[in-house]
């Protein structure tokens, strides 16, 4: 059985936003899921004693222009958050919780939740923000709240971090596929290549024979 692509991101993060579409045509085409991490990224950048890229000014502002251009490059509709970086940990929390409960809707939720964040500027360090793309997806604010502050989503969240800095993640996205780690949204045409690369090897012997 082919293994899934695992997806580490953060929320905050608008290469990410960018990838997660264009993955999942991917995997779609090549008959895998994606596992969705969402990540605290300062966390895991902290623990390998790596800079948030957004601490170097000369850095900050090739990338502030980046992500507008990536936008357009990527055909996602975008609006530049007023506010970057902010905490994720909340959607982070959300997410992990539903999808031990109702991982039917967590697909569905993430995209909700970058749009909210890229598209439309909204806030997803607060509660209230959370809460609503939470009552959007049909759960009750009693859960949607347990969600974000109960045990079972910051299980799980520091649970993904630990595997994350043990994965060796060092940046969002981060695509692992088939062991092998690919950091960035502008390497999507490289996991595309590895993907087909699998694909080929896993024919049976009289299939590469007849083609």
């Amino acid at each position: 059985m082919r293994t899934p692509l695992r997806f580490y991101f953060d929320f905050a993060s608008p290469y990410a936003y960018f990838a997660l579409r264009p993955l999942e045509a991917l995997a779609e085409k090549h008959g895998r899921k994606i596992e969705c991490r969402p990540i605290l990224l300062w966390a895991v950048l902290k623990a390998h004693g790596i800079a948030a890229p957004l601490d170097a000014p000369v850095k900050r502002a090739y990338l502030m222009a980046d992500m507008v251009r990536s936008a357009g490059f990527y055909g996602a509709p975008y609006r530049h958050p007023a506010k970057l970086p902010v905490s994720s940990h909340l959607a982070a929390r959300l997410c992990y919780a539903v999808a031990e409960q109702r991982p039917e809707v967590v697909q569905a939720l993430i995209h909700a939740i970058f749009e909210a964040f890229f598209v439309r500027g909204e806030d997803i360090s607060r509660a209230d923000v959370i809460r609503t793309l939470a009552m959007a997806q049909d759960l009750d604010m009693e859960a949607a709240l347990e969600a974000m502050e109960g045990q079972i989503g910051r299980r799980r969240l520091a649970a993904a971090v630990d595997l994350a800095i043990a994965e060796n993640v060092c940046g969002s996205p981060y695509v692992i596929v088939d062991g092998e780690g690919f950091f960035g949204a502008d390497r999507l045409p490289q996991i595309a290549w590895r993907l087909s690369q699998s694909a080929s090897s896993q024919e049976l012997p009289e299939q590469r024979s007849s083609s």
